[in-house]
């Protein structure tokens, strides 16, 4: 890999780490030249950086001013809570077809290591855990178009988890719905899976009742 495509990788990784510990807030302002002198590098990798980040949909470029870490709209947790459910409930269709025992315990690995980052009070791992827990549905999908858009979809929502951490799920709620789910796929019970994963999407996005989308949804793989 060349050098500074290299570094520009690490000043997004750097930047990323720093947005989803929340040591950046939306609204923040980025250090461009703060991050230029600590890395000992030109503005070019840096905006790079910047850009790539601007692209994942957790920055806010302003050319020829400045970038600021993103500020969503009040509608966007709702809106994107439909989105997610609906591509999550296809994932889990998915999964009980063609996941195994196997790609199952992954999860409740996943699942191990989110309740001890909360049990540490490390929320940077527990929100990383928590969505590579639910995105792992899409990895056993063998589909991937989902994989690829739910990996998208999935970083943001680590930065708006991370914005909304005082709606995410209690540490005991969290962990007790996670096993459920896991022992739903051991049993291939796909009715019991998908209403346990929508009850617990429904409160962090404020779904209120989504009966009637989870039914259409459903019907499609019944049809």
């Amino acid at each position: 890999m060349d050098t500074g495509i290299a570094r520009s990788e690490q000043v997004y990784e750097h930047l990323k780490n720093l947005i989803l510990s929340r040591a950046l807030k939306p609204g923040e302002k980025i250090p461009e030249a703060k991050l230029a002198a600590q890395f000992g590098l030109s503005r070019t990798p840096i905006r790079e950086a910047i850009k790539k980040l601007a692209n994942d949909g957790i920055v806010t470029l302003y050319p020829n001013r400045f970038a600021e870490v993103s500020v969503l709209p009040q509608n966007w947790l709702q809106e994107v809570g439909m989105v997610r459910l609906s591509l999550d409930i296809v994932a889990a269709h998915l999964a009980i077809l063609y996941g195994s025992n196997y790609d199952y315990s992954i999860m409740q690995k996943l699942n191990e290591e989110c309740h001890e980052a909360t049990l540490a009070g490390d929320v940077a791992t527990r929100i990383e855990k928590n969505c590579a827990f639910h995105l792992d549905l899409s990895r056993m999908s063998r589909n991937d178009e989902l994989y690829e858009i739910q990996k998208k979809l999935y970083l943001k929502l680590e930065f708006v988890q991370a914005c909304n951490y005082d709606n995410v799920e209690s540490t005991e709620g969290q962990y007790r719905q996670h096993c459920q789910m896991i022992q739903a796929l051991y049993n291939r019970n796909e009715s019991m899976l998908i209403n346990i994963l929508s009850d617990h999407l429904k409160k962090f996005h404020n779904l209120g009742d989504m009966t009637p989308i989870m039914g259409s949804i459903q019907g499609i793989f019944k049809a």
